[in-house]
């Protein structure tokens, strides 16, 4: 029963009919949930009010209903309501609100007399997406009124009803115009791959050429690229377009296809494509570019380059045109802008043209230092000796980009001809300025050559730090044996820097000899030295490797301890287990703390009992917090006990936290 007395519903009713819109508002609110299920027929007169925010109301209170679904056939029979297109759209939102509950209302009422009802119904059936309606569906692309079938393949396609494919390829055979259009979309949006065949008649009609293009594009196979390479061909604009996007989308299972279409004729719409002001479409005219093979091409692909999001698949194109777009590049050269000119060096490397290396060249002094750092880098992918002295002369560039650039390229070309590089940088290891000993000690470190080794050890006694740093990188990866000694020595050298990167150096080269070398390290004043010699007597291994890091276990400086602790845990066996044990009695809590954190991870548990009175009661909170996690996850039944006997004296309230976090997992 209501509480709204008869007097207050006549007066709601009155405020609904006749007040401003803010009063109709705050009528129905008073009105809301319990007076609608006493009197539903001033909620549909609210339903069919001509302010949206009325209607909006009414909308939620009908659908907070506990009887709101029973009450569907009702709302239905608001679709009737020629006169309201309030009412019928509020009617139409809650049926599809309600879902499957008006399913069956909707159904029946899919035979009405009603032409725009029987729309109205098939539209709500689309939105709630029920895959069940799909037969009332079906028997609608017969339905005497055009409007009715096109809303009934519309909405098979969005339901993706792939079991109606027969049904809409037979109702295809119609000649209204708007129902088959409204099937290609709907066949697209379905989007199951189909013999194709009964289609293509289609393409004789210019009203459906885009849409049937448009299809084809998403469910096309084989049979489809030969209409759609007539399509690029096409007289309007949106058709070709439409057609390009479709061979696009085709061009992943049909590449070879497509590829033999756009070349009998294709390219011009390429072209076009590419001048859109759609990025979709010129991305697609991009790929289809380099799939194309038209050398011409790569001339319009190139402004693509300053549109940052289509750069780096514009650079592919043309890379994959390969030698068919050197003669149009080429041709650019002459008059072509300084950034134009930076694309051109950096495709000129890429791809290995013949006849380019006298503009690299010039580039590579041009005033642009993106062209000149592009020249540099191109001239060492084309491996040109000729270029070795421009490149020597590039390392005094005014650019640290060119520089850099200039010392990788002579790099890459000493590895093809190495004797003839050492003699070109030798020179530099004299030179007054450190940056180009550095550059030298760089470049040697690229050679395969005998002499490499002797010339880097006389660059380890340079007087610069830089050059001696560089050397020590050079000699990564060079033979084992014969660099201990050298680099031996280096571990005495003043620079910090120097002594760090010759302890990784030494763990690289694989040699047992290295150990001892290491060893002094390991008292170095620099605790970042120390740090990479214990790393680098992980690399090494060895039972000798393993002595020396245990002895850095006892490290004051927690880092280093730290680090020797987890390069014994990633050596196997009961010493390194031993050894993560007697680091639990460290005096610095993060070593303490590593050490808890490394023995959990080995699964083993026959460590917890005997350090349960140690951990659970150490001074810092944070190793407490560890111990506790390790004792719940290995030991749940022991640690119970344990964890709530030290939760009555804990006074830390992040301990507390956790402790009874544990706890409450424990109970779970």
């Amino acid at each position: 029963m209501t509480s709204l007395t008869h007097e207050t519903m006549q007066e709601i009713m009155t405020r609904l009919c006749q007040g401003e819109e803010e009063e109709r508002l705050q009528a129905l609110r008073t009105f809301g949930v319990e007076g609608a299920e006493a009197s539903s027929s001033i909620l549909y007169q609210a339903l069919g009010d001509e302010s949206w925010r009325v209607r909006k109301e009414a909308t939620e209170i009908f659908l907070a209903l506990p009887a709101a679904g029973s009450l569907a056939g009702e709302i239905i029979e608001l679709l009737h309501s020629q006169e309201n297109a309030g009412l019928r759209n509020a009617a139409a939102e809650i049926l599809v609100r309600l879902g499957g509950e008006a399913v069956p209302f909707l159904c029946d009422e899919a035979n009405c007399s009603d032409h725009d009802v029987r729309k109205f119904v098939l539209d709500i059936l689309g939105d709630i997406g029920d895959s069940a309606t799909v037969p009332v569906l079906v028997a609608a692309l017969n339905d005497c009124d055009e409007n009715v079938r096109a809303s009934a393949a519309e909405n098979l396609g969005k339901l993706k009803a792939s079991e109606a494919i027969p049904a809409l390829f037979e109702a295809l055979a119609t000649p209204d115009l708007l129902l088959r259009f409204t099937i290609l979309e709907a066949l697209g949006q379905i989007g199951e791959e189909v013999s194709v065949v009964p289609l293509l008649p289609l393409a004789n009609e210019t009203l459906l050429r885009k849409a049937l293009f448009d299809c084809l594009g998403k469910i096309g196979d084989a049979e489809a690229v030969p209409l759609l390479g007539e399509g690029v061909k096409d007289g309007a604009r949106n058709v070709r377009t439409a057609a390009l996007m479709a061979l696009y989308r085709l061009s992943g299972k049909f590449p070879e296809m497509v590829k033999s279409t756009l070349c009998r004729g294709g390219a011009e719409s390429l072209f076009e494509a590419l001048d859109s002001h759609d990025n979709a479409v010129r991305r697609a005219a991009i790929e289809l570019s380099g799939l194309c093979g038209d050398g011409r091409l790569a001339v319009a692909l190139l402004p693509l380059f300053d549109v940052e999001e289509l750069r780096e698949s514009a650079a592919a194109a043309v890379i994959r045109l390969g030698h068919a777009a050197a003669e149009p590049l080429r041709g650019l050269w002459p008059a072509a802008p300084p950034r134009q000119r930076a694309y051109l060096t950096y495709l000129f490397g890429e791809v290995g043209y013949e006849g380019v290396d006298d503009y690299l060249c010039d580039a590579l002094a041009a005033e642009d230092a993106d062209q000149r750092q592009m020249a540099a880098h191109a001239l060492g992918q084309r491996g040109n000796p000729a270029a070795v002295s421009r490149l020597l002369a590039a390392l005094e560039d005014e650019s640290n980009d060119v520089r850099e650039m200039a010392c990788v390229a002579l790099g890459r070309i000493g590895t093809r001809n190495p004797s003839d590089m050492i003699a070109a940088v030798t020179p530099l290891l004299e030179r007054e300025e450190e940056s180009l000993r550095t550059f030298a000690a760089r470049i040697l470190g690229e050679l395969d050559h005998g002499d490499v080794e002797r010339l880097l050890s006389l660059a380890l006694k340079d007087v610069s730090a830089l050059v001696r740093r560089a050397a020590i990188r050079a000699f990564d990866g060079r033979g084992g044996e014969e660099r201990v000694g050298t680099l031996a020595l280096a571990l005495t050298d003043e620079d910090s820097d120097v002594r760090r990167l010759c302890c990784e150096s030494l763990g690289s080269c694989g040699s047992q000899k290295a150990v001892e070398a290491l060893s002094s390290a390991l008292k170095d004043d620099d605790i970042w030295v120390r740090v990479a010699a214990i790393r680098a007597l992980g690399q090494l291994g060895g039972s000798r490797a393993m002595e020396l890091i245990e002895t850095a276990l006892n490290e004051p400086v927690g880092i280093v301890a730290i680090t020797a602790l987890e390069t014994l845990a990633t050596l196997e066996g009961e010493a390194a287990f031993t050894a993560m044990l007697a680091a639990l009695r460290h005096v610095d809590e993060e070593v303490v703390n590593v050490a808890v954190r490394l023995l959990s991870e080995t699964g083993r548990n026959d460590w917890l009992e005997s350090w349960q009175e140690t951990l659970l009661n150490h001074r810092h909170w944070e190793v407490r917090c560890s111990f506790a996690r390790a004792l719940a996850a290995f030991q749940p039944v022991v640690a119970r006990k344990l964890l709530e006997a030290r939760l009555l004296v804990e006074g830390e309230e992040l301990v507390r936290q956790q402790l009874t976090d544990l706890l409450a997992d424990l109970d779970a």
